[in-house]
C-alpha cells in the first residue's frame, strides 16, 4: 500500500537566559581589549554595535552552563511526541541532528532514546550545518516511504554557544567572529508517522526537497574538528562571503525549482526561512520576488528576538506560527535554508 509521510506533533524549547548585545558586547570587550590599542577599541566596539543594530539583533537566548543539548533536546521531544498523541514505545526510530552533539561517538540519539524511554526504536545522528534538519526529514520521508519505519522522531538540541569566539587580537578578525555575536540556543523536535490519507499520498507538491551546493567554498563558516580547515570547536564564519555566496546557491535554486512547468504555478500558505539577520530576510524577499514567488504577509522573522539558532529554525518557527495561529493543518509550506557548505535547500510540504 502506498503510504506518504505526515508532520504530526512539533514542538520546540528556549532556554530561559536572555542575553542581549550589550552583553555579548561586553565579553567582546573583555576578551579583545588586552589585544587591540586603546586608541582604536572604543570605535571598533561601537563599529560592532551600529552592525548588531543593522542586522536586526536584539536579544538571544543561552543554556545554563549544566543544560545540555540532550537536555533542551529531550524538552521540545517530549512537547512534539504529546502534541502527536504517541507514547515513547511506539517510535521506530530516533534522530537527532544539528551542530550540537552530546559524543562524537557512539551517537548522540542513545541519549537522547534512553531519557525518552523509547525502548523499541533504532538511533541515528545526522548532521549538515543549518541544513540538518531538513535533510533529517528527507530521510526520515525515504525510510516511511519504503515501509522501514512508521513513526520517527526528529530532534535538535543546538547549544551553540560554547563555539562562540569573543577574542578579537585584531580589528580585522571580527570579520570573521561576528557570526558569534548572534547566536542562541534552541531545540526544536518534529514527529513523522507514515499515512494513507489520500491528501498527503495524492500530492505530488509534498515533501519535496532541492539543494543547490558550492562546496568550493566551504571554509566561508566552519567550527573545526580534525581537518586543516578552522580552529577545533570554534566557530569561524565570514559573513560577508557567506551571504555573498549563499545568495548565489539560494537565488539559482529558486530559479532552477520555479521556472519548471511543474511548479510554475505553486503557491504556499506559510514561508519559513532560516535566519540570521535582515540581510537574508530582504535577499530571500527579493530573490522570491524575481521569481514571482513572494507574497506578503506569509513569513513574519524571529531573528530579532531569538538570534540565529541554526537547525532549530524549522520546528521552532513552526511552534511560534501555530501559537500565532498562522499555520494551520493542511497549509502548504515552503522552508528556504541558506546554510554553510555553502549551499542552500528548499523543502516544500503539506502541514
Amino acid at each position: 500500500m502506498e503510504v506518504a509521510t505526515k508532520i504530526t506533533g512539533v514542538g520546540s524549547y528556549i532556554p530561559d537566559n536572555e542575553i542581549t548585545n550589550d552583553y555579548v558586547l561586553s565579553l567582546l570587550e573583555r576578551k579583545s581589549r588586552p589585544y587591540i590599542n586603546d586608541d582604536i577599541f572604543d570605535d571598533f566596539l561601537q563599529k560592532t554595535k551600529d552592525k548588531l543594530n543593522r542586522v536586526g539583533s536584539i536579544t538571544r537566548y543561552w543554556c545554563d552552563e549544566t543544560e545540555y543539548c540532550t537536555d533542551i533536546a529531550y524538552s521540545a521531544a517530549v512537547t512534539a511526541l504529546e502534541d502527536a498523541g504517541v507514547l515513547p514505545e511506539e517510535v521506530d526510530l530516533v534522530i537527532f541532528t544539528g551542530m550540537s552533539k552530546a559524543l562524537v561517538e557512539p551517537a548522540t540519539a542513545h541519549i537522547l532514546s534512553k531519557a525518552l524511554g523509547t525502548v523499541n526504536a533504532n538511533v541515528l545522528d545526522t548532521q549538515d550545518a543549518c541544513t540538518s534538519f531538513m535533510k533529517s526529514m528527507q530521510l526520515a520521508d525515504a525510510l516511511i516511504k519504503t515501509h522501514q519505519y512508521k513513526k520517527i522522531l526528529i530532534a535538535s538540541g543546538e547549544r551553540s554557544f560554547d563555539w562562540a569566539d569573543f577574542t578579537c587580537k585584531t580589528i580585522d578578525e571580527i570579520k570573521w567572529k561576528f557570526a558569534s555575536l548572534t547566536i542562541g540556543d534552541a531545540a526544536g523536535a518534529i514527529v513523522l508517522e507514515s499515512t494513507t490519507e489520500p491528501e498527503y499520498v495524492n500530492n505530488e507538491k509534498h515533501f519535496k526537497f532541492y539543494y543547490k551546493l558550492f562546496s568550493k567554498f566551504v571554509s566561508n563558516c566552519t567550527i573545526g574538528l580534525n581537518h586543516t580547515i578552522g580552529e577545533r570547536y570554534k566557530l569561524f564564519s565570514h559573513s560577508t562571503n557567506l551571504i555573498r555566496n549563499g545568495y548565489s546557491a539560494t537565488h539559482d535554486l529558486v530559479h532552477e525549482i520555479f521556472s519548471s512547468d511543474r511548479w510554475v504555478d505553486y503557491m504556499y500558505d506559510r514561508l519559513i526561512c532560516h535566519n540570521v539577520g535582515n540581510v537574508v530576510d530582504n535577499y530571500i524577499k527579493e530573490i522570491l520576488q524575481s521569481a514571482n514567488k513572494y507574497y506578503e504577509g506569509k513569513y513574519i522573522p524571529f531573528f530579532a528576538k531569538y538570534g540565529n539558532v541554526a537547525s532549530a529554525t524549522l520546528p521552532l518557527e513552526m511552534t511560534i506560527a501555530r501559537q500565532e495561529k498562522r499555520l494551520n493543518r493542511g497549509d502548504s509550506v515552503m522552508f528556504i535554508v541558506p546554510a554553510a557548505g555553502v549551499q542552500c535547500g528548499i523543502m516544500i510540504f503539506q502541514y
